[in-house]
């Protein structure tokens, strides 16, 4: 008999934890800039977001294959 694992285990849920925290980064440096393309903050607009996901896709990777297999 099979179960299905915790929610905090799938993939799903670490998606759209990143999108909830990419889109909070997004709406606080345009709140934080009053979305002015001049301030420094607005080079890392997107920067920051892309590295977070990279690196996650890193941590989840090496997760995997610490982990046994099913």
């Amino acid at each position: 008999m099979s179960s299905s694992p915790p929610a905090w285990r799938t993939r799903v849920f670490w998606t759209r934890i990143g999108l909830a925290v990419s889109a909070a980064w997004i709406g606080f440096v345009l709140w934080k800039t009053g979305s002015d393309p001049s301030h420094p903050w607005f080079n890392y607009i997107f920067i920051v977001p892309l590295v977070a996901w990279i690196v996650g896709l890193l941590v989840a990777e090496a997760v995997k294959r610490a982990l046994p297999p099913e």
